[in-house]
C-alpha cells in the first residue's frame, strides 16, 4: 500500500539551506502556516509554470499569514539557472534543492506513470500557458513521472492542514482550497 500523509498527520521535520544559501527548517515558521510544495526538475517547463504561479500569488499568501517553501530535486546551479536565471519575476520564497530525495521521501513523494496518463487531459491548458511565458522545456535531470505535491501545515503544532498529492498550480481551484484553508485555521 502506498503510504501517503493527511489532514492531521504530524509534518515530517526537515532541515535544508537554500539555493540561496539561507538554512530553512519547519522550525522556522513556528506561528505561522507553511506552503510545502514539492515539483519535478528545474528544468520542467510546467514545474516553472507552478513557480510563477506560487510567485505571483506569494505577496497574497503571506498577507493571509502563509509562508511558501519549494522543494526541487534539482542541483542548486540548475534551480539558479532554470528559474532564478530565467523568470522575469523571481520568486521571494525559499527553494530548497533536494536531488537526492530525502525531503521528498519523508512526504511519501513518489513517481507514478499511471497519474501521469491521468493529467493527459489537461495538457492542452497547460501548454498555452507555458507558451504564454516563454518557458521551454530544458534538460531532465529528476524523475519525468514525479506527482508534484502540496502540504498546507501549522508551523506551530507541525500539524498538516491540508495534503494534495498531484498537485496542479495552474488551477484556480488549488488556490481556492489553500486560501479557504487558511481562513478557517487562522
Amino acid at each position: 500500500m502506498n503510504k501517503r500523509l493527511k489532514k492531521g498527520d504530524r509534518a515530517p521535520n526537515f532541515s535544508a539551506t537554500d539555493v540561496k544559501g539561507k538554512a530553512v527548517s519547519l522550525d522556522n515558521f513556528d506561528g505561522k502556516t507553511v506552503l510545502m510544495v514539492f515539483l519535478r526538475y528545474s528544468g520542467c517547463p510546467w514545474c516553472n509554470l507552478a513557480i510563477h504561479r506560487l510567485t505571483v500569488e506569494y505577496p497574497l499568501l503571506k498577507k493571509s499569514g502563509c509562508e511558501v517553501v519549494a522543494f526541487i530535486q534539482s542541483k542548486p546551479e540548475e534551480i539558479i539557472k532554470n528559474i532564478y536565471e530565467r523568470h522575469a519575476k523571481k520568486p521571494l520564497f525559499p527553494i530548497i534543492a533536494d536531488p537526492d530525495m530525502k525531503i521528498y521521501q519523508k512526504y511519501y513523494i513518489k513517481n507514478s506513470k499511471a497519474a501521469f496518463a491521468r493529467s493527459i487531459t489537461k495538457i492542452p491548458s497547460w501548454v498555452h500557458a507555458v507558451k504564454d511565458h516563454g518557458f521551454t522545456q530544458q534538460k531532465i535531470e529528476g524523475h519525468l513521472f514525479l506527482v508534484p505535491a502540496s502540504f498546507l501545515v501549522d508551523g506551530t503544532r507541525k500539524k498538516i492542514i491540508n495534503a494534495k498529492y498531484a498537485t496542479s498550480f495552474y488551477e484556480h481551484e488549488t488556490f481556492t482550497d489553500i486560501y479557504e484553508a487558511l481562513t478557517f485555521t487562522g
